[in-house]
């Protein structure tokens, strides 16, 4: 139905979420309804809109709707679903879902205040103003304060660098977790400026630019309150009579803050996008006419691309040199971009770009990485000599007195590690991880400390190999006193690339930029570690323990980013990593698996594999037989197939091998080797057994067949299995190879 607009109500301490419209219905009846302030403030008084109402008596904020030619109420709110895909195989990652709506809550704003603080600030400036409403007390402060003198909590008036004009929207994450906020963003959209004059190149003044580009009623009707005002109640009138007649096409993107955790993977640009929405459906901020461009001032525009990614343009630079960028919502506002941008002599030049990225392709390793036949044992002396009294009582309580312990770390391994391409290791702790990462980076800096050196093989390292390695407690960056950007700066002389390279490594938050490295938390320490190393620009990149001392979200941000970088600008990867959501993310082309001396590469098949009867072959691979009986013991020691008749359904470690244990011994271990007391007097024939004590199980998605050759046989060759399978004709029948010889038999 028709409404006139009688009276609007707003005040000072609280219209950012509360106002009250008397309305005149076209029947005669009169009515009163709430609204937050900021909308019902731009409504005028006397004009006619489009009333609906949802309930006829006690009228809320949300039994109504409100339009003119656009709708004004109920305020903007839609939820959106991102994907993160990977570059690389075009695979959705994860995905984020954020409710988008205007700021309507008291909460909201709180929010907002403290999304703020994560740009600008300081121990010297306060971002907002609070207000009691017993006193009518106005306080400053950057988080809720109590009444100075009534002691009770105070109420959010405003944010101090806001206008009445400015309309706020809040980013909400669903389906979060528990350590994640609530809200990771906001945008400010307010009318454009006054005036915008241009800087030339040589240093003049070019005035009322935007009149050369646009036409010039676009910005005839700006927000500018002309009078001073010293006093906030002063400020409030001020403005209030300049909201009256504020009318422009055009709406200026005034802010885009993005919580840290959040910038580096996309969000501000998402943001941005979702404002556009926003802009459109509503004519942001005064709802006075459709809007045909957005303008933004921005001078980190220089520093980071998200506004060009989201199809803003460069246009020029204001009177402060601070970049000027515009997004057409309509026709008329893209050609007249494109012809300034055609005929300008300086647009002509940068052609609305703006940033580029600075950081090149490095030298691309000339040639693979070469491992063959490389062994690394480690050798200790263990005495109790030197010890106190009572630790020596205690150790040798325990029969340690004296022992040589001799290990293979890795033995025989053999590799090729391409250009370019994003490696994991994978293993248990102490299985020799890091002692590969120390061989590569030994062979890559030519150290001749021992740690750092094989035993025996060959590591072939292309000449113009350039590593950083990271390996804690062992090989980390060295970060001084100084900020963590100064510290970037100082290492690639290049402003622009330092910011880049932070980004990339997951800080993207100004307050970090100025911290020193002792100032950060653990988790911000490994990301800058990860921008020091990728400030020296290396092909290889060594990494132990990768993302171990981040959460899970920011994990996965910073893995996808990481191997991204990598793919795109050459640098080869070598990185532990257990979580497998992350190896998930990185999507590497190889993981190798590191354990009681062996090596492989996952989805190879390890050199030996011993039969198994079902249903216990499955319960290995499934990880719930974890002793293997056998009439003899075994000296082979890390991974081996299980074979179940003609196939390799999956892997274990042997990591021991114990006996001989009589039959009553081994009773008591029935949950470890499933064989029931009828089994083993049956398999043991009054004998003592061996057990082979099996660990790190993996079943197969998909068995792999092989052919086995005809004789009673335990152990198998796997690689010789695997060829003569795939040699073999499909049209030739699987034969079952029975064997009456006791050892190839399993015990259970």
């Amino acid at each position: 139905m028709k409404a006139t607009a009688e009276g609007i109500t707003v005040e000072l301490h609280n219209y950012r979420y509360m106002g009250l419209v008397d309305w005149k219905l076209e029947t005669g009846r009169h009515l009163r309804v709430p609204m937050t302030g900021t909308v019902a403030q731009w409504l005028q008084e006397g004009k006619q809109y489009e009333l609906e109402l949802k309930r006829e008596e006690n009228v809320g904020f949300d039994d109504f709707t409100l339009k003119d030619r656009v709708t004004i109420w109920p305020l903007f709110r839609r939820t959106y679903e991102f994907e993160r895909t990977s570059p690389f195989s075009g695979r959705v990652l994860y995905r984020y879902r954020v409710v988008a709506r205007e700021a309507r809550y008291e909460r909201d704003y709180e929010a907002i205040v403290e999304l703020e603080q994560y740009h600008y600030a300081s121990a010297e400036e306060i971002l907002a103003r609070w207000h009691c409403e017993r006193c009518r007390e106005f306080v400053e402060a950057n988080i809720r304060p109590t009444c100075p003198r009534c002691r009770t909590p105070m109420r959010f008036q405003d944010l101090k660098d806001a206008t009445r004009a400015s309309r706020f929207l809040v980013l909400q994450l669903l389906d979060r977790e528990s350590y994640e906020p609530e809200y990771v963003g906001y945008i400010r959209v307010d009318p454009p400026v006054p005036l915008l004059h241009r800087r030339l190149p040589d240093g003049t003044i070019e005035r009322n630019i935007r009149n050369k580009i646009f036409p010039a009623w676009w910005f005839k009707d700006p927000f500018r309150p002309t009078e001073g005002a010293t006093t906030l109640e002063e400020w409030w009138k001020v403005q209030g009579e300049v909201l009256k007649t504020t009318r422009s096409p055009v709406s200026r993107l005034a802010r885009v803050v993005v919580h840290p955790d959040y910038r580096a993977d996309g969000l501000g640009g998402w943001a941005v996008r979702i404002m556009l929405d926003w802009v459109k459906s509503r004519w942001i901020p005064e709802m006075r006419v459709p809007k045909e461009a957005v303008e933004c001032i921005a001078m980190m525009a220089r520093y980071n691309p998200f506004l060009e990614r989201s199809g803003f343009r460069y246009l020029f630079d204001s009177r402060q040199g601070r970049p000027v960028l515009y997004y057409p919502l309509s026709e008329r506002a893209q050609e007249a971009i494109e012809t300034f941008l055609k005929n300008d002599p300086v647009a002509k030049e940068h052609q609305g770009r703006l940033h580029r990225s600075r950081f090149a392709e490095v030298d691309r390793l000339q040639g693979p990485i070469v491992l063959k036949e490389v062994t690394k044992a480690y050798s200790s002396h263990l005495t109790v000599e030197d010890l106190s009294g009572p630790v020596r009582e205690v150790l040798e309580a325990f029969g340690v007195r004296q022992r040589v312990v001799q290990k293979y770390v890795i033995r025989n391994a053999s590799a090729t590690i391409q250009p370019g391409t994003v490696n994991v290791l994978l293993g248990a702790s102490g299985s020799g991880k890091t002692t590969f990462l120390r061989m590569l980076y030994g062979a890559a800096t030519g150290t001749k400390d021992p740690l750092y050196q094989l035993d025996s093989g060959s590591i072939r390292m292309p000449k113009n190999v350039s590593v950083q390695a990271h390996l804690p407690g062992e090989l980390e960056p060295q970060f001084g006193e100084k900020p963590i950007l100064e510290t970037i700066y100082k290492l690639t002389q290049d402003e622009s690339l330092a910011i880049e390279i932070l980004n990339y490594a997951g800080i993207s938050d100004a307050v970090l930029y100025r911290a020193p490295y002792r100032e950060l938390s653990t988790g911000q320490k490994a990301r800058a570690q990860l921008a020091w190393m990728l400030a020296h620009r290396p092909n290889l990149l060594l990494i132990d323990e990768f993302a171990a001392h981040l959460d899970p979200a920011t994990a996965l941000r910073v893995a996808r980013k990481l191997a991204d970088l990598a793919r795109n600008k050459g640098i080869t990867l070598v990185l532990v990593c257990h979580r497998p959501e992350l190896i998930e993310v990185l999507e590497p082309d190889n993981v190798f698996v590191v354990g009681y001396g062996t090596f492989y590469r996952q989805g190879d098949l390890p050199e030996r594999g011993f039969r198994v009867l079902e249903p216990y072959a499955s319960y290995i691979v499934e990880g719930k037989k974890t002793w293997e009986l056998r009439r003899r013991p075994t000296n082979i020691r890390g991974r081996v197939g299980i074979v179940s008749g003609n196939q390799v359904i999956g892997t274990v470690e042997i990591v021991d091998s114990i006996g001989p244990l009589t039959q009553e011994q081994l009773e008591k271990y029935q949950d470890k080797h499933l064989a029931d007391k009828e089994f083993l007097k049956k398999y043991a024939r009054g004998q003592p057994l061996y057990v082979w004590v099996l660990s790190d199980a993996r079943k197969f998605d998909k068995p792999i067949p092989i052919q086995i050759r005809q004789g009673h046989q335990t152990w198998l060759n796997l690689v010789e299995a695997t060829e003569s399978e795939k040699k073999k004709s499909t049209k030739t029948q699987t034969s079952t190879t029975s064997s009456s010889d006791e050892e190839s038999r399993p015990s259970s």
